[in-house]
C-alpha cells in the first residue's frame, strides 16, 4: 500500500543539487527531483537515512535550513522544511535548474 498524500503546497519539477547535513556533521549531495514551499523530494538511492530523522538541507542560493525526513520509498525521500520558503526563493531555485539544462 502506498503513501497517503499529505502535501499542503504545490510541487514543481526541479533539477538541482541539495547538500544535506546529518546531526553528526556528515554531508552528502543529493539530486532534488521536485520542490515546494514546504519541502522537496530527493533521489535517495545513495542515502542511508530513516524517516523522522532531523537534518539540515542547503538548497541553491540558501544557507542550511532545519528539516526532517518524512518518508522514503522507491529510492526517493521526502524532506519537510521547518520553515516555508518564500515564493521568490522557490522561483530562484527553479531557475537554477533551468539554467543548468
Amino acid at each position: 500500500m502506498g503513501r497517503i498524500e499529505r502535501r499542503k503546497n504545490q510541487r514543481f519539477a526541479a533539477d538541482c543539487q541539495a547538500e544535506v547535513r546529518y546531526r553528526s556533521g556528515r554531508k552528502m549531495k543529493l539530486a532534488v527531483l521536485d520542490i515546494s514551499l514546504g519541502g522537496c523530494m530527493v533521489d535517495a538511492r545513495t542515502w542511508s537515512i530513516r524517516p523522522e530523522e532531523e537534518i539540515s538541507i542547503k538548497l541553491p542560493g540558501l544557507s542550511y535550513q532545519p528539516a526532517k525526513v518524512i518518508w522514503i520509498e522507491d529510492q526517493r525521500a521526502g524532506i519537510a522544511l521547518e520553515e516555508l520558503l518564500y515564493e521568490p526563493t522557490l522561483e530562484f531555485i527553479q531557475s537554477q535548474g533551468q539554467q543548468a539544462a
